[in-house]
């Protein structure tokens, strides 16, 4: 095993190091997916509501076009995401399949501010 430089090693013990598991859904049959869109969104946001995902949506190629799927869940470990991830309706009838990845947020930055003046707020 390679030693690690203890100054390596001091900055990466102060990293988040925090788990998020990442469903990658690939479509299969796109014609079963629009009857399935609000089923699709109301499982999303039960899960939402009961802090469940962190974030998803569609991610997009270079070209422009829809690429996978994605949503990032909270949860304790593979086994929970993949049972979350098997309740997508998109799932249920084979619209996608998909891949459970665990994502290790290291390093990043998340800004909010609220005006309570106006009632805005960013997001970036």
């Amino acid at each position: 095993m390679t030693d690690i430089d203890p100054k390596v090693k001091a900055i990466k013990e102060q990293m988040l190091q925090k788990s998020y598991y990442a469903m990658f859904r690939t479509v299969e049959d796109r014609v079963k997916i629009s009857p399935l869109l609000l089923d699709h969104y109301q499982w999303m946001i039960r899960l939402k509501k009961e802090n469940h995902v962190l974030a998803s949506d569609p991610m997009f190629k270079n070209d422009g076009l829809q690429g996978v799927g994605m949503t990032v869940f909270r949860c304790g470990g593979f086994a929970e995401a993949d049972a979350l991830a098997s309740q997508d309706p998109f799932v249920i009838c084979g619209a996608v399949s998909y891949e459970v990845q665990r994502w290790q947020i290291n390093e990043g930055r998340i800004n909010v501010s609220v005006d309570f003046s106006d009632q805005t707020y960013n997001f970036s």
